[in-house]
């Protein structure tokens, strides 16, 4: 990633916003893991051989925020670009910061810019949403910057989490554990380069995530514009797509719903409703472990006797 820049942003759940930056043309890579947004963090961290590690005392609240790396080419077009992401994430209520369980500040939100010019631009834009989005009782947004400007500040204030929790979508999705026991290999799913640092794999979890779609959702007003010649330059076509179990990825069979989206919210409620109506019924939960066959199911009674 040498030649790359990179940005850092905590912008809520980390999985989701990942998936919505590594969708954004000219980001490379992406990664996961956690920053602290105290400006005392120096006194309680060192960097290890492999990453930050805590050297005395005790963690604090906000020193382990859910937090993306971005690692892309364009300089301040495509950083401006980034900052306006982080902000269209948090939208309705910037101001408002979900909880996390334990500690929180874990989905705080937090800009932390590595240079002045990122410094700088991260600076007027937190200043215009302060001017323009104020809440209903006045409250303001709530990202903070957090200065990361001395040499080596990126690598100390950044902890990876490790390779099974990146790239969520792609390796931890339930109807893909057919496709992660064909990837399974020293080449993909067990390749740490390729899990942290592979466009192939940034996008294809950002696919699946809804987010690369060729349509607008939920405010998301930046997609990738060329879905189909990206997954081609990934040899990505329909037949290779198939025999991995991943035809969710090709534009002309499924388009897979938005993290958060209306539409899949509405569908998770109906197929709450039919869960708690099939145990009602004495039936099994789901559908797919019905051990009774359409005749015995036609003479059930309203209180699952036959």
């Amino acid at each position: 990633m040498e030649e790359l820049e990179f940005a850092t942003f905590s912008s809520g759940d980390f999985a989701k916003a990942e998936a919505r930056y590594g969708c954004l043309r000219d980001v490379f890579a992406t990664n996961v893991g956690y920053s602290s947004l105290n400006a005392d963090w120096r006194q309680r961290f060192k960097v290890g051989e492999k990453e930050r590690v805590l050297m005395q005392g005790h963690r604090v609240s906000g020193d382990d925020v859910e937090t993306v790396r971005v690692y892309y080419e364009g300089g301040m077009r495509t950083y401006k670009t980034l900052l306006d992401m982080h902000f269209q994430m948090l939208e309705p209520e910037p101001w408002v910061v979900r909880r996390g369980q334990g500690d929180s500040k874990m989905y705080a939100h937090a800009i932390y810019p590595h240079t002045q010019e990122q410094l700088k631009a991260a600076t007027e834009i937190v200043k215009e949403k302060h001017e323009k989005r104020i809440g209903p009782r006045g409250e303001r947004v709530a990202t903070k910057i957090v200065q990361n400007l001395r040499k080596d500040d990126g690598a100390f204030n950044f902890r990876p989490v490790e390779r099974e929790k990146q790239k969520s979508q792609l390796m931890n999705r339930v109807e893909l554990q057919t496709t992660q026991a064909k990837w399974n290999t020293d080449e993909h799913f067990k390749n740490d380069s390729w899990v942290f640092n592979s466009t192939e794999a940034m996008f294809v979890n950002g696919y699946l995530a809804g987010a690369c779609s060729q349509n607008d959702h939920d405010g998301f007003e930046k997609p990738h514009d060329d879905v189909e010649n990206t997954l081609r330059s990934f040899e990505m076509n329909l037949e290779r797509l198939e025999s991995l179990g991943l035809v969710h990825l090709h534009p002309d069979v499924v388009m897979v719903p938005p993290l958060g989206g209306k539409k899949q919210l509405d569908k998770d409620r109906e197929e709450m409703l039919k869960r708690q109506e099939r145990i009602k019924r004495g039936l099994p939960e789901f559908e797919d472990f019905d051990e009774f066959d359409d005749e015995s199911v036609k003479h059930k009674d309203k209180d699952g006797e036959l």
